[in-house]
């Protein structure tokens, strides 16, 4: 099964990326961080109540540029694969993003992902198109064997993408994360290698 081509056509603002029928999924240079920067300020409210807690420096310029050169080097030592979303005919405006982190090799070839989108996209399939494209590169390229999402209870649409996506629940992890100002229980998925070749 082929979701993706790998494209390597915008050397001065990515490190990899990968096109699918609409989208462009990328690891973006720092110096794309006024893109996210814009992205996340235009989508906070929107973003508030699914997404960890976060203060206002984190919707500043300089805090974001800080993020990304993490992300470069932690993309770089194997540990997270941070993807951009844009679409494919205007690659220039973020409108989302696909992380793989908890990256674990070895005997376990795991890990976990998770996902948000511009509130202006939703609707439309492209986080379903975004999110089977990373998860077979994380399956072909680094070896996965087995990812993992978690989400919230009442994330109804987050919850309906993931089941559409082939992934399988599996339980609830209690207080696993703090949303919005609380510790919150989620609902434990996962997929195996097998679903996405």
């Amino acid at each position: 099964m082929n979701m993706y081509e790998i494209d390597f056509n915008r050397p001065g603002k990515e490190l990899f990326a990968i096109v699918t029928d609409r989208l462009r999924l990328a690891v973006l240079k720092k110096s794309c961080a006024p893109e996210v920067t814009d992205y996340f300020v235009r989508n906070k409210n929107f973003h508030q109540q699914w997404s960890q807690t976060h203060n206002d420096n984190y919707y500043q310029l300089k805090t974001q540029k800080r993020y990304m050169r993490y992300d470069e080097a932690e993309y770089k030592a194997g540990r997270v694969v941070p993807l951009w979303i844009s679409l494919k005919d205007n690659p220039d405006k973020v409108i989302g993003r696909v992380s793989f982190f908890n990256i674990a090799y070895g005997g376990m070839m795991s890990c976990a992902v998770g996902y948000h989108l511009d509130k202006d996209y939703t609707g439309n399939g492209y986080m379903k198109e975004a999110l089977l494209a990373a998860c077979s590169l994380l399956v072909k390229e680094l070896k996965m064997h087995r990812i993992e999402a978690f989400i919230l209870p009442e994330n109804e649409r987050s919850l309906n993408l993931i089941r559409k996506a082939g992934f399988t629940e599996e339980g609830l992890r209690k207080s696993y994360m703090h949303i919005n100002g609380k510790w919150r229980d989620h609902v434990s998925f996962y997929i195996l290698e097998d679903s996405l070749r």
